[in-house]
């Protein structure tokens, strides 16, 4: 979980409740981290919910899979 952390603090994404649920709020996802595995999901009230109720846009469990899906839809 840590190299996940690592990866989405460099990317400006931050965890402010400490519960591995990552934000920016220049963009309207949340990333959701449990062990080796995580989701993406779309916040449902961008910039207040923290991604709680979002829906989920795409599941990974490796930390490629998710650098991939930045690479393709945030183009970082």
């Amino acid at each position: 979980m840590e190299n996940y952390a690592a990866f989405l603090r460099s990317k400006n994404w931050i965890d402010n409740d400490l519960d591995a649920r990552y934000i920016n709020v220049a963009h309207p996802y949340a990333i959701l981290i449990s062990g080796d595995e995580g989701q993406v999901t779309l916040r449902g009230n961008t910039g207040h919910d923290n991604g709680q109720n979002g829906e989920e846009i795409f599941s990974f469990n490796s930390l490629i899979e998710l650098q991939e899906w930045f690479e393709n839809n945030i183009g970082e």
